[in-house]
């Protein structure tokens, strides 16, 4: 009856044992994903670095900076509606992320631009919508490039 006894004290104490051991392997692996996916995107590997950090989000999906870079990646690759999810996603989790709110208002400006160049199949060029829409346009594409109004 002792060793029965004995057996399952080992056992359970190995168990323990492990667990803290796996624990502590998922973090030192979190930090290591982290710095790999940070590490793809930096050299401009979006795929590789989006799959990194696809696979922290999924271990920590309260990560604000994962889902940041996310955005970034999304943004870069023209998935814009992926973009804003994921930094809306950054900023619910961190309201104060200054640059998820910058990005953010880069993503939809974006899209205001496809939308006004889809806009351009369909509307007709007489009518006073086509004007408004290009001077639109061409306002978005100034703020996009930074080029100042020369008032023409």
């Amino acid at each position: 009856m002792k060793n029965i006894y004995l057996i399952c004290l080992i056992i359970f104490l190995t168990g323990c044992s492990s667990t803290k051991n796996s624990e502590k392997k998922n973090s030192v692996n979190l930090v290591e994903l982290e710095n790999r996916a940070e590490s793809a995107y930096i050299a401009g590997h979006l795929d590789m670095a989006e799959g990194l950090y696809r696979t922290l989000i999924k271990n920590k999906d309260n990560y604000a900076p994962a889902w940041f870079r996310l955005g970034n990646i999304y943004t870069r690759s023209a998935r814009l509606d992926a973009a804003i999810s994921a930094y809306q996603h950054c900023i619910q989790l961190d309201p104060e992320h200054n640059k998820a709110w910058y990005n953010l208002a880069i993503a939809r400006m974006r899209q205001s631009t496809d939308v006004l160049i889809e806009a351009q199949k369909h509307v007709d060029p007489k009518s006073p919508v086509k004007i408004q829409m290009d001077e639109l346009f061409l306002q978005l594409m100034r703020l996009q490039t930074g080029e100042k109004n020369t008032g023409m």
